[in-house]
Parts: structure tokens; sequence; C-alpha cells
């Protein structure tokens, strides 16, 4: 696609470029005259195709390759770049007025790299209460009845006849008694059956509060009350009354909803600026104008295959009880750059956090509340990590928001080829350098520069492919072609159908003659490409240089002439004078 691009631009922009070429000789009526002082011999006129720059010829003509009538070449180009070599490419005024060439300048900035990506909203898993029974029986009442129900912590959700409950609280009533006969009044008993039949009763869910009532009252109760660990929804209920239970069937699925996961995909090519401790913007469907606010809590250590993305954990507040599980949505994560292209510390960097529960955050070292875990330390080594930066010494961006800003260059000055980013600066008015600097990745409407480009360049933002364009004009290559500024015509072999033996076999050649022999591409006499039978052998044949397959061909060409000639589209003595392509100049950008 980028080389079709390449191809049809001169197409698009031919009548502008045709009035750029005409207005470049507007001061003298006779483009191929002598641009020096008068009486003074100037350089022959070249005529070259914008479509095929190594096609160069003395004289007005058509392209052999393409058709294309061939445009002047204006050798005021030479003794610009003589002057200063830093200048590729020169437009008078009335040029750039019809190319409505624009420029910005190069200005550090605030940037942001922007990810947006999708996912699937689920149960925080820490907040969520599997419920079984712990002794056999028979269920008799059921008071949280269907799923959806919200409860409160301690409420009760079934009450569950047991029969080997009510043995063992006869045991304990029996073993408290026989403890307070044997102790007087005031003195407090040692470790006796009635402590381990308390230990048991607690084993079976039963509080303590619970037993109290019970060592008060003296009468054992053959029914088990199943209070709610924790508060809040009611997702899955597997029991009836009249139901009959065994220790450890479930009774109910019980989850928090004020606190959820988001769980995203994230493509590995994105996975160098999530870390933990970002913020996230998540929207629903259902309120796409009212995003909520997510923290990256996790990143999976492992990659799914199939979608070659890695799934990140998002913890979201949800005390509205705006998202439910299940629901999909839409997350955006904004990552400050910093200088050298890398994401800015999430603030997380030198605190203390558990690994097993990643809310417990410190700012001390110390055990975790939830599990008792010593809690570690965030590194701030990584991709963050600014030079010299140690683990806990993190800057204060908020305070110095210099220090924030990256030198940036608009996106739309940027030409992209596939390999390369090509930017045109212009040094003058009407003096343009092609400069291929170093940029990091794209941040929304800007590129962050790491090298190649300084602060208060002007850059070309509008016209720049006019620019290319009429580049290819003064004879030379397309910059947006692969390999060095300059062009590389293993490109435009490629596109002619040369295997990659026949154009080792044409880089034998010299880079002159490799290009003549490129656009010629078949041998006149077999017809076969060039440098399909080795290196090609060159030779000269009135006035013209041609190639050949082989040197065995150099008998027959000299035996007929005219008609290798004739084969190559050429015309005999009187034929064109194909001149090999100017060397680059500096860093091969001529």
């Amino acid at each position: 696609m980028k080389r079709l691009v390449g191809y049809l631009i001169p197409f698009a922009a031919g009548a502008i470029l045709a009035a750029l070429a005409s207005w470049s000789f507007l001061g003298d009526k006779n483009p191929a005259a002598p641009h020096g002082p008068a009486g003074q011999a100037g350089p022959a006129q070249v005529w070259t195709c914008s479509m095929h720059p190594q096609i160069r010829m003395d004289h007005k003509d058509v392209c052999p390759l393409c058709g294309m009538d061939l445009t002047p070449v204006d050798a005021r180009q030479d003794s610009w770049e003589a002057e200063d070599p830093s200048v590729r490419l020169v437009l008078d005024e009335q040029a750039r007025r019809m190319a409505q060439v624009q420029t910005a300048e190069v200005l550090p900035r605030e940037l942001f790299k922007e990810l947006r990506t999708v996912g699937r909203v689920e149960f925080d898993e820490t907040r969520v209460a599997y419920i079984a029974a712990r002794v056999a029986g028979r269920v008799d009442q059921v008071y949280a009845d269907f799923p959806g129900t919200n409860v409160r912590q301690g409420e009760h959700l079934v009450s569950i006849y047991s029969p080997e409950l009510l043995s063992t609280q006869e045991e304990f009533l029996a073993a408290l008694r026989a403890d307070r006969e044997s102790w007087p009044a005031g003195r407090s008993a040692p470790a006796s059956l009635s402590a381990a039949s308390r230990r048991r009763l607690l084993l079976w869910g039963i509080t303590d509060e619970q037993i109290d009532a019970l060592a008060k009252s003296g009468q054992a109760q053959d029914h088990l009350v199943v209070y709610a660990p924790l508060g809040g929804t009611v997702i899955e209920k597997n029991i009836r009354p009249g139901q009959y239970v065994k220790e450890g069937d479930p009774l109910y699925t019980i989850a928090n909803l004020e606190r959820l996961w988001l769980v995203l995909e994230v493509y590995e090519s994105e996975l160098f600026w999530v870390r933990v401790g970002q913020r996230v913007e998540v929207s629903v469907e259902s309120q796409p104008h009212q995003p909520l606010t997510g923290t990256v809590s996790f990143i999976e250590p492992v990659l799914t295959s199939a979608s070659r993305t890695v799934r990140v954990r998002v913890i979201v507040e949800n005390r509205d009880l705006r998202l439910k599980p299940g629901m999909y949505a839409q997350a955006l994560l904004r990552v400050p750059f910093l200088p050298g292209g890398r994401p800015a510390p999430t603030g997380l960097e030198g605190k203390y956090v558990c690994p097993m529960h990643p809310y417990e955050i410190s700012d001390q070292p110390g055990p975790c509340n939830q599990c008792g875990m010593p809690l570690e330390q965030v590194s701030a080594e990584g991709p963050g990590q600014l030079p010299g930066q140690l683990p806990g010494q993190l800057p204060d961006l908020a305070g110095e928001p210099e220090k924030s800003k990256v030198l940036a260059v608009p996106a739309e000055a940027v030409l992209t080829t596939g390999l390369r980013q090509l930017v045109y600066v212009e040094r003058a008015p009407g003096k343009y350098q092609l400069v291929e600097p170093k940029l990091g990745p794209r941040a929304g409407d800007y590129y962050p520069v790491l090298s190649g480009l300084g602060e208060g360049d002007r850059v070309v933002t509008r016209g720049n492919f006019l620019l290319d364009s009429q580049y290819q004009l003064t004879g030379r290559t397309s910059l947006l072609a692969t390999g060095d500024a300059g062009g590389d015509s293993s490109r435009s072999e490629a596109a002619a159908g040369f295997t990659a033996e026949e154009r080792a076999n044409l880089d034998m050649l010299s880079p002159e003659d490799r290009g003549l022999a490129a656009s010629q591409r078949v041998c006149p006499v077999t017809g076969e490409k060039l440098g399909s039978m080795g290196k090609p052998y060159k030779m000269e044949l009135s006035g013209r240089v041609i190639f050949l397959c082989c040197q065995g061909c150099e008998g027959q060409v000299k035996a007929d002439p005219a008609a290798a000639l004739e084969k190559l589209g050429g015309k005999g003595e009187t034929g064109p004078t194909r001149v090999a392509p100017a060397p680059p100049h500096g860093d091969g950008h001529g």
C-alpha cells in the first residue's frame, strides 16, 4: 500500500508540480539555456521522469518505462547545494504559495500516550464469600430466599435442623455443669471437656454470642442459624426449605459489588506502557458520558496465545452499583511521557504494598492488615525510571512542570515510509532540508523527539508530499523510497520484477551503471532480464551505453546495431543518450 501511495502521489500532484517546475524557469525563456553570466557556457539541460528519476536524457522526450512526458531538471538546485550543502530543495516565494507550504515550530509539550482497549467487569474475588453447610441436617427455613437479595454482615440466611448439633450442645452443657460443680465460684477452670466442646461448636459456625446464650439458658437448640459473613448481594442460592444437606454442601454465594474488577485485554505491543498504579478511565454503554476511574492493580504474567493479549486487572469503586458483573466496558489509559520516550512514574513507586492484597498500601514497612504478610516495597526500577534514580527517590513532576514536557514534532510533519520517518526542516525561507530524526511512539497529534531535531526548528506540516515530488522532478529518487535518503535502487529493481539473485548480479555494477541497467531491464538480443546470466555486459553502441545479458551477445549486436536499438526504443545514432544519475551529495539525499 505504501509503495502504491508513493507511485500515485506524483500523478495527483502533477498539475501543481508542472507549475512549480515551470515557475523555476520563468526568469529564463529557454529552460535549457545556461544560468551563468552572459557569454558563459552552462551545463547541458537534462530531462527526467518524475515517476522514474533514474531516466535522464539530454533532450525532451517521453519516459521509456511509463510514457510520461519528461520534465527539465533545474540545474540551479546543484548550485544551491554547492553554496550550502545542508539545503536539499529550494522554492521561491511564488512556488511556495502555489504549493501552500506551511510550517510549525518544534517545541516542548506535555505528551500522553493514549491506550484504548476493552474489558469485562468481574467480581472482586477478595470480596466474594462461598457459604457451605458445616453440619449435616435438614433445611427448615430460608431467610434470603432468592438471588439478588441484599444482605448485611451478620444477618441470618438459613436455619438448619441437625441432630448432631443437638447432641454436641447437650455435651457442652453437661461438661459446663461438671466444671461448675468441680470448681468453686470465682475460680477459672483449666482446660476441660467444656472448652473442647466449645471449640467444636465454634468450628461448626456457631458464634461466641450464641454459645454464651446457650450456656446462660442451659437449653440446647436443635437448629443451627447460618449468618452472613459479609455484606453484599446474594449471587447464588443452592437450597430450598425441606432439603437435606450434607457437610460441605454449598448454600450461598455472596459478593460485595461496591468494588469490582475490570479485566482488560492489552496487546503485547502496548504492554510496555502499562504499570501497576496507573489511573484508568472506564466507561460503559449504559452511561457513556459518566466515566469512572479505576487503578491498575495487577498484570498477569502469562500471555494469551490465541489473542496475543495480556490480562490486566483494574480495581473500580462501584458504590452507586452502576457497574454490573458481566458488562463490557471501554478503558482509556493516558500515560504521561518523560524525556526519552519513557512512561512517567505512577506515584506508587517507593511505597509498600502487600503482594497478596494490592489494596493495602503504606508509606512505611510493616505487616499487611489482611493477612499479616510483610509489605514489599515497589521498586522504581524499570521502564519509567529516570537516569540516576534510586528506588524510593521519585521526581515531583507536579512541582516542576517543565520537567514533564517533551520536545515534540507535529505528526502531520512526519512522512512515514514504513521503515523510516522523515521530516522537512525549513532552514531559511524557501530552503528545505530533509532530516531523518529519531522519534518515539506517537502521542496524539505529536511525536516525541529523541534526537535529530532541536527546539525552535521549523518543520513543514503542509505541502511536504509536494516537496518530495518536486525533489523527484530534480532527477533524484523519491525520499519515501526505502534505503538511504538518496534512494535505494533495490526497491525499483524489485518492482521491475528482478529476483534476489538478479539484483545481486546488478550490484556488481557501479551505482551509475546499475541504474541504467535496471531501467533497460532486458537484453536486446535474448530478451532475458539483465542479471539472469551473471553480471550484465556493458558496451557502447552508436554513442549510447547499453547492457547485454552476457558477452556472447556482443557479436549479434555489432552485426545489426539498428535492430538492437529498435528493441530498446532507440533511434540509431540520433537516438537518446541516457545520462547516468548524478552521484549522491553529502548524506545521500542528492
